[in-house]
């Protein structure tokens, strides 16, 4: 509707301009509600879905770490159990066969670096250290590189450098045989493995 030139407006054509507006501003909000109830509503199905998520996520951490301590402790009972049997006996099975075919050409006593026979129990602390070892006596008769411990313990492999530091030290304690062998062709690196060989038991 429009209005001529020069003359002022009149009451009836103001009155239909508000009209106008007002029903276009219903129509806007009515518009601008629906939308917001469709947010919301998508708002409320993801807070749902991520707190069911979230309960998810804290149920299997929990029965992740009653697994991972079910396993550790049966190997604690296994190595125990076997060391009571003779606990003066030294788990060194093909300790000369092995280390014979590394040291051949230097000359060198493959017995070298294996603890005296009859040495009793060795007292293992510290929660790594022990850790460690119940990897390790899984299975005694296995050379186990740094890289396989690790792998066991279920860590990331910047963690090897810190294993190889309790490796070595369990080595000097006697408990732990180490065996070193050519990297391969083509390279003066040596691998290093380590075997059971004595028996232990957590402090």
């Amino acid at each position: 509707m429009s209005q001529h030139e020069g003359h002022p407006p009149s009451a009836d054509w103001v009155a239909q301009e508000m009209e106008q507006m007002l029903r276009e501003c219903n129509a806007l909000i009515e518009s601008h509600d629906e939308q917001l109830g469709r947010l919301r509503a998508s708002i409320a199905a993801i807070e749902t879905e991520r707190e069911r998520a979230c309960t998810n996520r804290d149920s299997a951490r929990q029965v992740l770490e009653t697994l991972r301590a079910a396993v550790l402790e049966g190997q604690q009972l296994r190595a125990t159990r076997t060391q009571s049997a003779n606990p003066r006996m030294r788990v060194v099975p093909d300790v000369v066969a092995s280390a014979s075919s590394a040291a051949g050409d230097s000359g060198d006593d493959p017995t070298d670096g294996v603890p005296p026979s009859g040495n009793p129990v060795v007292l293992i602390e510290g929660r790594r250290s022990v850790a460690i070892m119940e990897v390790i006596s899984t299975d005694g008769r296995r050379n186990w590189s740094v890289r396989d411990v690790t792998e066991a313990l279920g860590e990331p492999l910047k963690a090897i450098r810190r294993n190889r530091s309790v490796l070595e030290s369990l080595h000097d304690r006697g408990v732990l045989l180490k065996e070193e062998v050519p990297g391969g062709r083509g390279t003066t690196k040596k691998k290093v493995f380590y075997r059971l060989a004595a028996p232990w038991q957590a402090a």
